[in-house]
């Protein structure tokens, strides 16, 4: 197994146990993490579920950059960034007051780990790509 796998499989890894982590603080601090959709509440399984799935999209995306963009780190940020915010919308438009800025922090601190967990594993350049 290389470094750069390994280091993706603990990005996969660490960004759901930052994610519950997180949830575990908002809850001892007394935020009720709800939504206005589904059943309502967030609980420990549903941020542990949405964490994973976007590590494991991103790690998809990071190798999709590798392989066909000549700048894949700066291209991922880029992305990753965007992602980031695209995800805030939800919580802003689905809850209010602190709910919100505690679902909010969720998605930040998973996108912090991600962005940067796979930003480490990509090369600034690749060489240039060959078209047909």
């Amino acid at each position: 197994m290389t470094s750069r796998t390994r280091r993706r499989i603990e990005t996969v890894a660490v960004a759901p146990a930052a994610a519950l982590a997180t949830w575990a603080v908002i809850r001892l601090i007394g935020i009720e993490l709800a939504v206005s959709t589904g059943d309502g509440r967030v609980d420990a399984l549903d941020v542990v579920a949405a964490a994973l799935f976007g590590s494991l999209a991103g790690w998809l995306t990071a190798g999709l950059l590798e392989s066909h963009s000549p700048r894949p780190r700066l291209l991922w940020s880029f992305l990753g960034s965007t992602a980031l915010a695209a995800s805030m919308i939800g919580p802003s438009w689905l809850e209010d007051g602190s709910s919100a800025v505690a679902l909010m922090t969720l998605h930040l601190v998973t996108a912090v780990v991600v962005i940067a967990g796979f930003a480490l594993t990509l090369p600034l350049r690749c060489a240039p790509l060959d078209h047909p």
